[in-house]
């Protein structure tokens, strides 16, 4: 019976669409079924066909509501009642006899899927039923031989089956490392320079500056397959000036997902850098260690704003300077602790930058060798105006073992003519968050009341 159910509600649906249309004739709804697409070739518990079709859903719900006139796209489970996968091959008569007589949608799309090592092929069939006096159908062949294969197809066949460049976030190599940069707006990215110059000293248990193994010249050197626990309480007491570098504690190897490369991961940053709003910047490194798929070592750029003039507390250094327990400076008065923070804020205003901005260059490396990376950022536009500074983070976790990083260097894009305006995150209501959550809690309060 379920199937029945189903199928008269979105009867129904399309029925008022139907009648929609002659109100409004700019936007025509469109109705979608996907059916799995016959795969040939290797066999497996999920065949590609499926997955691809899967993808496929996914992209077209996107556009749900828009501007194009996607209604509603049919789920998997819904489709998988009224049909299998279909091939390429299988008339389009018979295909639209489901579509319209046991889905009740208008456009269909079907079809057939090879893969052969790392290449897809899909030859996808599309029935466009909008404009029921003048169908459409098409049949067309995508391939990719990517890593993202799945998603590169199915978002050439949305593009085709809605007439219609889906936009595409931007991707390393969209531009190509300039052949000449001008000075590094970071110190000592070669780590050449006596004392760790613009950087943290390095703890000498998770971070090292040492003798390059390729020959002369020195290298970064991040380790993370060490027993975490006393790895974090040095650290600690390095941030608080309770521990030496030139003492660190002797740690085990550790590589099971308790050990500091599962948790944690190590970090090194540079000294602070002064951003500039509007400009766009490049980061370039060159990094030897072996990475596992989603695994891999991150360069990060944080953006951060002045946040002194906000701060209610003192940071945890702070207090140990000051001598101060937690609950000894919150049982002060409030006028005096104000004062005491003023007075830190202004001694140590770093300490008090809140983070506003994260970016960071990806280094994959399946093959353990020395490899060049180079991206620009932000992605899109120019940097935000309340990003006043900068702080590079070099990071390594998971797989635990050994990252060398050398030539570590920010630039000013060279390319770059005039500053750029920002541009907002699409999310919708990315940057309304704390004022959206303040105006849920007001609701809730007054539910409560009532």
């Amino acid at each position: 019976m379920r199937p029945r159910r189903i199928m008269f509600a979105l009867t129904i649906t399309v029925g008022l669409a139907v009648c929609g249309r002659a109100a409004d004739k700019a936007v025509s709804k469109i109705y979608i079924a996907v059916i799995d697409f016959e795969t040939i070739g290797a066999k497996s518990a999920r065949p590609i066909g499926m997955q691809l079709a899967d993808s496929v859903r996914l992209r077209l719900r996107r556009h749900k509501g828009g501007a194009i006139g996607v209604r509603e796209v049919i789920d998997k489970l819904t489709t998988r009642e009224f049909s299998g996968p279909i091939s390429v091959k299988t008339d389009s008569k018979k295909v639209s006899a489901i579509l319209t007589g046991k889905m009740a949608v208008n456009m269909g799309i079907y079809g057939t899927v090879r893969q052969a090592g790392r290449e897809v092929r899909a030859e996808i069939c599309c029935i466009n039923l909008v404009n029921p006096k003048k169908p459409a159908v098409w049949t067309r062949t995508f391939t990719d031989n990517s890593e993202r294969a799945r998603g590169v197809i199915a978002q050439k066949i949305v593009e085709a089956a809605l007439g219609n460049k889906e936009w595409r976030p931007p991707e390393y190599g969209d531009e190509t490392e300039p052949g000449k940069f001008g000075k590094a707006l970071n110190v000592n990215g070669d780590f050449e320079s006596p004392g760790a110059k613009g950087w943290d000293t390095p703890d000498n248990a998770g971070t090292f500056i040492e003798a390059d193994p390729r020959g002369a010249g020195k290298v970064l050197r991040l380790q993370t397959d060490l027993e975490r626990d006393k790895w974090y309480e040095y650290r600690r007491k390095l941030r608080l000036g309770l521990a030496s570098p030139g003492n660190p504690p002797k740690l085990k190897k550790d590589t099971s997902y308790g050990s500091v490369a599962g948790l944690e991961g190590v970090h090194y940053r540079s000294a602070w850098i002064k951003a500039t709003p509007g400009r766009r910047y490049w980061l370039v490194a060159d990094m030897k260690g072996k990475t596992e798929g989603i695994f891999f070592p991150k360069i990060f750029v944080k953006g951060y704003m002045e946040w002194s003039a906000h701060a209610d507390a003192l940071s945890e250094l702070s207090l140990v300077e000051l001598k101060l327990k937690p609950e000894a400076f919150a049982a002060l008065p409030i006028a005096r602790r104000k004062k005491l923070v003023q007075t830190d804020a202004a001694k140590h205003p770093e300490r008090y930058r809140r983070e506003c901005f994260r970016w960071y260059l990806a280094c994959r490396n399946t093959d353990g060798a020395w490899k060049h990376y180079a991206a620009q950022f932000p992605p899109r536009g120019g940097l935000p105006a309340n990003v006043k500074w900068f702080q590079i983070q070099v990071y390594a976790y998971w797989p635990p073992g050994t990252y060398l990083f050398d030539n570590v260097h920010m630039y000013d894009d060279p390319r770059q003519t005039a500053p750029l305006d920002e541009v907002k995150a699409r999310t919708k209501n990315f940057d309304r968050s704390e004022e959206l959550g303040r105006e849920e809690l007001r609701k809730r309060a007054q539910a409560e009341k009532k």
